[in-house]
């Protein structure tokens, strides 16, 4: 049995197809779309008059508005009284006033119902007769139940008189903060006139039109036909009957579309089903069978070379195409994905800048690379490590970033920024001259200087190199470093006594030490440390520790610090913490590290009850039991904000009571020999 082609199958299946559609639209459009065409026809009929009822309503809440701003007033409550009659008419209800207020007329009734004035403009005569005639009417409802009844409540509605649609409001008349009763009512209204009815008519896009009810088959109240279709709706009038019908006439514009639709799909199905067969063979190897061919070259090579940049390119907007496109977006996302992996491989996760592994292939390129001029800026940031022991390290990596934004706010566009360690941070400048290198490093001095939300001094020791200086990038890289280290070691002495300072002033901006106080301790221990004969050095140790001994409260809450009350027990527990924060800060600044033990012993007790370590005897260092002493004298003859001062009698007591316990006894009675001697 010979079997048939792909293309003879192509070709069967395709006939197949066209005539199973235009077989299965004519069934769909005859029974289904032309039903939804009704029921769409039905829904935008109903939206219509939906439309024209709120449009009513609308023009119904405007018109209460303007009745109660006349009805709700002193002046025509005295008008109806027969107060000011003349005048309110001279002053109120001028040649004009209808038209501005865009009414037809106005009727002022007394609490009979009888009419005390009328003024009406643009009314036929008969349509006015018949109006007055109507409204007036004993037998009308409205008339009846509202006006003659003097009702206290508002009321609008709709009246068909003469053939005309009217929009009636009335409001019983009282005085303006409506404290007495009615004396009549006002009664306003206007047509809708062909302004109003065009208004609707654009809106909707359909003619309305309001007629008296003549209309009574409920039944059947959409007449469609061929090019238009008309629908009509019964409304209430302001007596609450169903006299007033509104008709809405359309144009069937989904129906006629649907038909012309449906005739151009079959006529175009007819003429592509006669193309297809006479032009099937010359062209499916062309559009079909070599475009797939394509596809599955390109994907061979692609999975052969794993080349993800290489795209597939096919003219066209079918199938093919779509899986020529969905192969060019998956190699895309692999391409990007891999970018995406390079550039995180070569990025500091912390602060976004280079990292060491760029930056060392990008030196490898440089060392390969000939007339390329560089420089290379190398920076050691100080005052990381005390960060991270007084605050945290989640504070010293913001410090670190905060540094990674200055350089990134600094630097040209086109220099390279790197993180290449913990606190130290690369900047490449390429073909720069060294003009530029030079103010580079002063701006970021400069910078750095100006941050101050660490409670201390930041800086950066900042050191060059460039290229002419050496012969490998690994080479200008290390005269870089040793250039930051000699800055380094030439501002250490300064950058000691700055870092002292800006510790000081944390301290004393903390609340939680004077200046008065630190400058008393410092005064008393120096007396003291020269009565026990310490040596030079020693006694400018303790000079440095009678400054900064409490240093650690820097990282006490203020809450806790400054607690005019008695701390709790945790809180007493975080109080405590304050010599081991002291300690650690000194240990991270350079110039404090050698006082860093006597820091975290100034609250050890001679017995061995004090904290932290619970140290006794002479094995606390003595510098921490000179101030231990001289401290807690200065507290007790000074207030704070939890207690008050104590005589200087009572002080000496505490120190007696105390010695051997907390203090040590021979340091004591040297202190009180000075207080003896009035040396102090």
């Amino acid at each position: 049995m010979k079997l048939m082609s792909v293309k003879v199958k192509t070709l069967l299946i395709y006939f197949i197809n066209f005539l199973f559609i235009i077989i299965f639209t004519s069934i769909a459009f005859r029974f289904i779309i032309f039903r939804y065409i009704n029921r769409v026809e039905t829904q935008n009929l109903n939206n219509n008059f939906r439309a024209v009822t709120a449009i009513l309503d609308r023009e119904q809440i405007d018109m209460q508005r303007t009745c109660l701003d006349w009805a709700v007033w002193d002046d025509t409550y005295n008008f109806l009284l027969g107060k000011n009659k003349e005048l309110y008419i001279k002053n109120n209800i001028q040649d004009n006033t209808l038209s501005q207020l865009n009414l037809n007329f106005m009727f002022f009734v007394d609490k009979k119902g009888s009419l005390v004035f009328s003024k009406t403009e643009s009314l036929e005569d008969r349509t006015e007769r018949i109006l007055i005639d109507d409204i007036f009417n004993k037998k009308n409802k409205f008339t009846q139940e509202i006006v003659f009844k003097n009702d206290s409540d508002k009321h609008s509605g709709v009246l068909m008189v003469n053939g005309k649609l009217f929009i009636i409001s009335y409001a019983p008349v009282t005085t303006s903060g409506e404290k007495v009763s009615s004396d009549g009512g006002l009664i306003i209204g206007r047509y809708v006139d062909d302004s109003l009815l065009n208004y609707i008519n654009s809106i909707m896009e359909c003619k309305v039109r309001f007629i008296e009810n003549t209309y009574t088959d409920k039944e059947n109240n959409v007449m469609r036909k061929s090019d238009s279709i008309m629908a009509y709706r019964q409304i209430r009038d302001i007596n609450q009957n169903e006299s007033i019908t509104v008709s809405i006439s359309m144009l069937r514009n989904e129906y006629n579309l649907g038909k012309f639709y449906f005739k151009l799909y079959v006529g175009i199905f007819l003429v592509v089903l006669i193309l297809v067969i006479f032009t099937f063979v010359s062209v499916f190897n062309k559009v079909i069978l070599k475009r797939l061919k394509l596809v599955n070259d390109f994907i061979d090579t692609v999975s052969k070379t794993k080349d993800t940049k290489a795209r597939l390119s096919i003219s066209g907007n079918d199938e093919i195409t779509n899986i020529a496109n969905s192969t060019n977006k998956m190699l895309s996302k692999l391409d990007y994905a891999n970018d995406e992996i390079l550039a995180l491989s070569y990025s500091d996760k912390l602060t976004g800048l280079k990292n060491r592994v760029y930056m060392e292939k990008k030196f490898f390129k440089l060392d390969n690379e000939d007339g390329t001029k560089y420089s290379i800026i190398m920076g050691d940031l100080n005052g990381l490590k005390l960060t991270n022991d007084t605050f945290g390290h989640k504070i010293g990596d913001r410090l670190i970033c905060k540094i990674g934004d200055i350089l990134k706010s600094i630097c040209s566009q086109d220099d390279i920024i790197a993180r290449w360690g913990g606190d130290e941070f690369i900047i490449l400048v390429i073909n720069k001259e060294d003009i530029h290198v030079s103010n580079l490093i002063e701006s970021i001095k400069k910078e750095c200087e100006k941050i101050t939300e660490f409670g201390f001094k930041i800086s950066i020791a900042l050191g060059s190199a460039k290229k002419d200086e050496a012969q490998s990038t690994e080479a200008v890289m290390n005269l870089a470093e040793e250039r930051m280290y000699r800055s380094k070691l030439t501002e250490s002495k300064s950058s000691r006594n700055a870092t002292i300072m800006s510790l000081e002033r944390t301290l004393y901006e903390k609340n939680s030490e004077t200046e008065e106080h630190t400058q008393r301790v410092k005064e008393l221990s120096m007396k003291l440390g020269k009565k026990v004969n310490l040596s030079k050095d020693e006694l400018e140790e303790l000079e440095l520790l009678s400054l900064l001994h409490d240093i650690g409260k820097m990282g006490i809450p203020d809450n806790i610090l400054m607690k005019p009350g008695k701390l709790t027990n945790e809180e007493w527990e975080i109080m405590k913490r304050h010599t081991e924060i002291g300690y650690r800060i000194a240990k991270a600044t350079p110039g404090l590290s050698h006082v860093a033990n006597e820091i975290l012993c100034h609250h050890e007790k001679f017995d061995g009850t004090g904290y932290p370590q619970g140290l006794k005897g002479e094995s606390i260092p003595i510098l921490s039991r000179i101030i231990n002493i001289v401290d807690s004298f200065d507290v007790m003859t000074h207030k704070r904000v939890y207690k008050d001062a104590s005589n200087i009698e009572h002080a000496v007591e505490e120190l007696k009571r105390c010695s051997g316990t907390q203090f040590d006894p021979v340091i004591v009675n040297e202190f009180l020999k000075l207080l003896e001697e009035g040396s102090i």
